[in-house]
């Protein structure tokens, strides 16, 4: 079945989530709600009256015991803005229209007819019959018949391990497959319209109003064990929508949009916002990004093919703990700051995100997006498996394998440039400097660095002869000097304090004048004025090869190699711009 998810609700909401999208109207919003909730007590006796079985089916099913044994608690996903499960009720029954039904309710693994969509039932009909403990599920649906009439369908549903019935009036074997509903010439009917809309309300679940359409699934007795409290459940799900719905949640898709709701108990939980959220918000910028006309299309060489639309975002971070992003977050596959790329195709549900190289420092973070074209669609969706999370180019031939293969490559190659190096630079105690600086960014502080110009263009750094202090007799700064930091700059601890670390460059030659701007960055931006009384970051010296210089400017002979020691502030960020001025002969 691929690679699915650790997470059965993960697997869950992917897949329910797909079957909706599928379904839509495309006259509005999709609305798709998850619930929890245990069955009222005064409820409990409908339910067990209509769901026990006989005593000889009970022992080989046990829905009935769980019923007997308060709290029940049932997980509802329900969509609006769909069309309902259509067509014949019979799978023996030919027909030239629609099979929503007959594909859900009665066949498995048969693809949907939809055009651009994400793929069959059969997975994801199996995963709610696996949530649930007793392997049951009700499907309650309204829908339009071939008139246009508004019709109402009603079945429940259990799948088990077969068995045998020896000491029975008429011993046979049994499949594990079990339905409530009418019984019809050995063939199972849903309860229909009013006596469908009747049950459902008798059960406690939320009937259609006159003009909805759309599909209610139930699952009895689900899974939640590994959670503390079906709170905390909720929450995991309304994260877990975020992580793989996110694209179709976005305000710029108008009508066309996912509206995702959770409740647990009667209270609404928020769906975190994926603009809003970071890391998602990382994600959503780059598919912004990835939208626009001058978009990157990556393509593949031979044959000559556009494959889609690539776009890359970075930006620097508090550095999360290792694994400390949400549980929803690391069945995703992004378990702390994201260096990956989403990969999605038409309808725009995550694929998957594929993890890329970390970054050399522990403070910048990556997030792109591969959006495949739509004349690709089914390329890319033939390679997807059964839970439509990965591209498999093993299970396709010819240029087709190529084209997703190449994809990967491509993808690989815009990555390359944040791989880190073999070998890093080290101390005199012999301890490399990048594992000083990513054990201690997360304890002590973060540091950045950028070269800059007084225009604000790319200059660089440098190390020289000159001795700090102010501009020498005779000498008057002038244009931009050739400035290049070397690498990512690396904290480590010197003297009891915490020190980062940044080389420089000068190119050219003759005098040039280094400044060191240090700002601390903060969620909101810089903070360009410190509060009063806070410590703020300070340049401890400047390592030039004619010595060590302890002064905010340092005149260099060019070209040279600086090292700028600054004294870092706990727990911020820092921003190292240094400047580099040509020094020329007074006038």
């Amino acid at each position: 079945m691929g690679r699915p998810p650790v997470d059965p609700l993960t697997v869950f909401v992917r897949e329910t989530v797909q079957n909706s999208w599928d379904a839509r109207l495309r006259t509005g919003p999709v609305t798709y709600r998850l619930e929890i909730t245990t069955v009222a007590a005064a409820q409990r006796p409908v339910w067990e009256r209509m769901l026990s079985p006989t005593a000889q089916v009970e022992r080989h099913l046990g829905v009935g015991r769980v019923l007997r044994e308060p709290p029940v608690r049932i997980l509802t996903v329900s969509d609006r803005g769909t069309a309902g499960l259509g067509g014949p009720t019979r799978a023996d029954e030919l027909t030239d229209g629609r099979r929503d039904w007959i594909s859900f309710v009665l066949n498995v693994g048969e693809k949907r007819d939809t055009d651009q969509g994400g793929g069959t039932y059969g997975y994801g009909k199996a995963v709610l019959y696996r949530l649930s403990k007793v392997g049951t599920v009700l499907v309650y649906t309204r829908t339009s018949d071939s008139s246009g009439r508004k019709v109402s369908r009603l079945i429940g549903i259990a799948l088990g391990a077969s068995f045998e019935l020896r000491e029975h009036i008429d011993p046979r074997p049994y499949t594990g497959r079990h339905w409530w509903g009418h019984v019809d010439d050995e063939h199972v009917e849903p309860l229909t319209d009013d006596e469908a809309d009747q049950t459902a309300r008798s059960l406690g679940l939320p009937v259609f109003a006159s003009t909805e359409t759309g599909t209610t699934l139930v699952v009895v007795a689900p899974d939640l064990d590994e959670f503390e409290d079906t709170a905390s459940a909720g929450h995991h799900l309304a994260e877990t929508i975020a992580w793989h719905t996110w694209p179709l949640m976005l305000d710029e898709r108008g009508s066309d949009r996912l509206v995702p709701q959770v409740r647990v108990e009667g209270r609404d939980l928020p769906v975190p916002d994926p603009a809003a959220t970071y890391p998602l918000s990382l994600f959503v910028k780059a598919y912004r990004s990835a939208r626009k006309p001058d978009a990157e299309i990556l393509q593949c060489g031979n044959p000559k093919k556009d494959l889609g639309r690539f776009s890359l975002e970075k930006k620097r971070v508090l550095p999360m703990e290792k694994n400390g992003g949400t549980k929803a977050a690391a069945y995703a596959g992004v378990p702390d700051d994201p260096h990956h790329v989403c990969l999605m195709r038409s309808p725009e549900l995550v694929v998957r995100y594929l993890e890329g190289p970390e970054t050399f420092s522990t403070n910048v973070a990556y997030a792109g997006v591969f959006r495949a074209l739509d004349e690709l669609d089914e390329v890319y969706s033939a390679a997807e498996p059964p839970t439509h999370d990965n591209w498999v180019h093993e299970q396709l031939q010819g240029n087709d394998k190529r084209y997703i293969r190449t994809t990967f490559t491509r993808i690989k190659e815009r990555l390359a440039d944040f791989k880190r190096p073999e070998a890093l630079p080290h101390t005199d105690s012999g301890l490399p400097l990048g594992s000083a600086s990513r054990f201690l960014g997360g304890l002590i502080a973060a540091a950045y660095a950028e070269e800059t110009t007084p225009s604000g263009r790319p200059g660089g750094s440098g190390t020289g002869g000159k001795p700090p202090g102010a501009n020498p007799p005779g000498r008057r700064p002038r244009s931009r000097g050739p400035v290049t930091v070397i690498g990512e700059p690396v904290l480590e601890e010197l003297d009891g304090e915490p020190m980062i670390f940044q080389r420089v460059t000068v190119d050219g030659t003759g005098p040039v004048a280094l400044t060191a701007k240090l700002t601390v960055l903060t969620v909101d931006g810089r903070e360009d004025e410190a509060p009063v009384g806070a410590v703020q970051p300070s340049v401890r010296s400047w390592r030039t090869p004619a010595g060590e210089f302890e002064s905010d400017t340092c005149f260099v002979l060019a070209p040279a190699e600086v090292e700028l020691r600054v004294r870092s502030v706990p727990d911020t960020l820092v921003d190292v711009a240094v400047e580099g001025l040509l020094v020329e002969e007074a006038s």
